[in-house]
């Protein structure tokens, strides 16, 4: 509330300087005989406010002589620095710095043409009620400039809709911070009917709130997009009242068909058949996300290091989801010194011991078997 104070007083302070007003020139025009002279004086006169207005763009915004030009015919209302004064205030007061000021000034350089205390502060205000804290805000605008341009009462509309759907103020700064352009879709036109064909499918609930919390722009595409998506899923033999819909979904909203097949041919390097890799795709779709050089890099770790078959693996694709360093490595060079010390009788080629929790690896592996050399050196100890 600081700032809308400080910019009331700003603003009011501002104004008492005298600008030129309309009836001055209607006046002028009323005494003086219409002449070409007089056009010419029109026209020069206007050439002055395109002048002014395009240095200042290049002096306080940072344009270049070329965009300035450009952008000083969208800002003719502008007659004096006091207007554009007051807006790169108001930014740079929650934090904007120049070049931020000047990337949204190029997308958007109607934005000197807002009123600080009717139109910004309130907009403003709106996104720190949602919870946003001033470096969220800057992130927000920068994501999605075309925001600042919409009404008051729509911002708040979407925000409303946004946050009951998604049931959480955090899920929905997350969600504003991570989706461009999310509030300027149509609620009605675009959002509403992606929803509902979702629904159709058996996307609802905690399946829909999976959606929205990994791949929200799903629900931001075209209906055609969409269609099209979801023919995807089926035909790789996934249907709707499957459990794995909306993961391979999600999955293949970042795989194109073209990515997909070269994917394909990629495991058919480790002998996987099409359809070990569709199966696997099934089993597991999220098991593609990640560069090609880190998928090489585990599937020649587990045959050539780990032992396992390519087969194996493809048949429990889930492994490759898992962090080569942290988890594979590690935990696969544990149970081979454990095995080489006579213990871990079972076969741990099974990868169960891959997919524990920490907390459940150490029982199993650590403490266990580390109290077992504890007991044994004690009862050496004896004899």
């Amino acid at each position: 509330m600081k700032r809308l104070h400080y910019f009331s007083f700003f603003c009011k302070t501002v104004s008492s300087a005298r600008s030129p007003r309309p009836h001055d020139a209607a006046l002028l025009f009323a005494v003086l005989p219409y002449s070409a002279s007089a056009t010419a004086a029109g026209a020069a006169s206007i050439t002055g406010k395109h002048m002014f207005m395009a240095q200042y763009l290049v002096d306080s915004c940072g344009f270049d002589q070329e965009k300035a030009t450009e952008a000083s015919k969208l800002l003719k209302g502008i007659q004096s620095r006091q207007q554009p004064d007051s807006v790169l205030a108001f930014l740079k007061s929650y934090g904007f710095n120049d070049s931020t000021v000047t990337r949204y000034l190029l997308f958007s350089p109607k934005c000197l043409l807002l009123d600080v205390e009717k139109t910004l502060a309130p907009k403003f205000q709106a996104f720190e009620d949602l919870g946003l804290s001033p470096s969220d805000i800057i992130h927000f605008v920068r994501s999605n400039p075309s925001t600042i341009q919409m009404k008051l009462e729509r911002i708040r509309s979407k925000i409303e809709f946004w946050q009951g759907l998604l049931s959480s103020k955090d899920a929905l700064v997350k969600l504003i911070k991570r989706t461009r352009g999310i509030l300027t879709l149509s609620i009605e036109k675009r959002i509403q009917p992606n929803l509902e064909l979702l629904q159709e499918c058996g996307v609802d609930g905690q399946k829909l709130a999976f959606i929205l919390r990994n791949r929200p722009k799903i629900v931001a595409q075209n209906a055609d997009y969409l269609k099209s998506l979801i023919s995807r899923v089926e035909d790789l033999g996934v249907p709707r009242t499957s459990g794995m819909f909306h993961c391979t979904l999600s999955a293949l909203f970042t795989v194109s068909r073209e990515k997909f097949k070269m994917q394909m041919e990629f495991f058919r390097r480790f002998g996987w058949s099409e359809d070990d890799f569709v199966v696997a795709f099934q089993k597991c779709p999220t098991f593609l996300q990640g560069s090609w050089t880190t998928l090489q890099r585990k599937m020649e770790f587990l045959i050539n290091e780990a032992g396992y078959a390519s087969s194996y693996i493809a048949t429990r694709p889930v492994i490759l989801t898992l962090s080569l360093e942290r988890r594979m490595i590690p935990r696969h060079r544990i149970l081979a010194t454990l095995k080489s010390r006579g213990h871990c009788e079972r076969n741990y080629k099974e990868i169960a011991y891959m997919l524990d929790s920490e907390a459940r690896f150490l029982e199993k592996y650590i403490i266990l078997y580390k109290d077992r050399e504890r007991s044994c050196c004690h009862m050496d100890e004896m004899f």
